[in-house]
């Protein structure tokens, strides 16, 4: 902890808006160093007048009149941004190798064969992005299908261009091969995309299986759940904040560090579909992903909702997945409940087995235990150990926003 002295630095935070990971990155650094920051930006809309300060951080997608006006005033700078910067800032970048990997990974584990890309607008980071994709896929001998930008950059600003061109879209949407899998370069990208899906009488993820990347509020909001790669923007803030702190230090110009991993899908309903060519599998496993926290869930039940026997169902199920109905709804019920193990330490194994569905530490031990390898403590503490030391994940990792309603019980086994 730095000590406080009577003249703290200020910090102008250059951004018309920050995530709440972003913020808990850049205030801890803060608190540690004894920085004021100066928020008005995000109050004003605007830079401040007459604003003095002895460093900037710009984040996100800053206009490009508000970094050209901060890089005049020669004042050390860091800017953290999904997006092109001008030339002469000091940038923390993304992985964007990592990220695609992680993308067509998550694709290709279920059995996708159809890619598209949607980026946010056409600059020299979406194309790296779709680059790294594009390249990934390729050692799968697929292809990858390129939509429309989201955005047109006009100048200094975004200009929405889906409203003038939405027809055509919607029919560019139409014609790709179901399912097609679609990598959004950001969140914002694929709650458009759900939308745009809606429009065009297509299923998600049925027929069009959507991963944005951020894990920013937009994967909730939207009326489909998002799946997203987590960008870990808390640490990344943090990394940023760090560099502007040696650069003020310094006064001299700092060489740029290493990029920020990610770190890893959030799987969502949004893309929790395997690819497959049975419709009454495939609704099958959106009934499945939807209700598996509901402790009376069935086979049987599954088979009313899709509207098939069950044992026609189960045969079907069986020869497009690999296994059967009553292993799926296991599998989704261990993917979240490794999820809670990991991402809040103080919630007791009993209350993380009733979260997913399973009445009973025993049950849920054993069957974590089978599906892991593992137990579940020593599963959460080697997730523990893994998070310090950024190591990559090596088990998926599933939140799903599923309904808590009960199964009818006259339908249950």
């Amino acid at each position: 902890m730095a000590t406080l002295s009577s003249n703290p630095r200020r910090v102008l935070v250059a951004a018309p808006f920050a995530s709440t990971a972003c913020m808990r990155g850049i205030t801890r650094f803060a608190r540690e160093n004894n920085w004021h920051l100066v928020m008005d930006i995000m109050y004003m809309g605007m830079l401040p007048d007459h604003w003095r300060a002895d460093g900037v951080l710009a984040l996100g997608h800053c206009p490009l009149e508000w970094l050209e006006k901060v890089r005049l005033s020669r004042l050390p700078i860091v800017a953290l941004s999904e997006t092109d910067i001008p030339h002469g800032l000091l940038r923390l970048d993304f992985d964007h190798t990592e990220i695609a990997r992680m993308a067509a990974e998550h694709f290709l584990s279920r059995s996708h064969r159809h890619f598209a890309w949607a980026p946010f607008i056409d600059d020299q980071t979406n194309r790296n992005r779709l680059s790294a994709f594009r390249s990934r896929l390729s050692d799968d001998d697929c292809d990858c299908y390129e939509l429309p930008p989201a955005f047109a950059h006009m100048g200094a600003v975004y200009q929405d261009n889906w409203s003038e061109n939405r027809r055509s879209f919607l029919l560019e949407l139409q014609r790709l091969p179901r399912p097609t899998a679609i990598f959004a370069f950001n969140d914002g990208v694929a709650a458009n995309l759900v939308d745009a899906c809606r429009e065009a009488g297509l299923n998600v993820p049925e027929d069009i299986a959507i991963l944005g990347a951020g894990d920013s509020l937009s994967c909730e909001t939207s009326s489909i759940p998002l799946s997203s790669i987590d960008l870990d923007f808390e640490n990344a803030s943090y990394q940023a904040a760090s560099m502007l702190d040696h650069a003020m230090r310094a006064k001299r110009p700092l060489h740029e560090s290493k990029p920020v991993r990610p770190k890893g899908v959030i799987t969502r309903i949004s893309s929790d579909f395997t690819a497959v060519t049975n419709p009454r599998v495939a609704r099958a496993l959106t009934f499945i992903a939807e209700h598996y926290t509901n402790p009376l869930l069935s086979v049987n039940d599954v088979a009313y909702a899709v509207g098939t026997s069950r044992r026609n169902l189960e045969r079907s199920f069986r020869a497009e997945t690999g296994f059967t109905i009553h292993e799926q709804i296991s599998r989704s019920r261990m993917q979240e409940a490794s999820r809670l193990l990991k991402t809040h330490a103080r919630v007791r194994t009993a209350e993380v087995a009733a979260l997913v569905g399973l009445a009973g530490s025993g049950t849920f031990s054993r069957t974590f235990r089978r599906y892991y390898g593992t137990s579940p403590q020593a599963h959460r503490a080697w997730s523990t150990r893994a998070e310090r030391t950024q190591s990559p994940a090596l088990h998926p990792t599933v939140s799903i926003n599923a309904s808590k309603l009960p199964v009818d019980r006259r339908r249950a086994s």
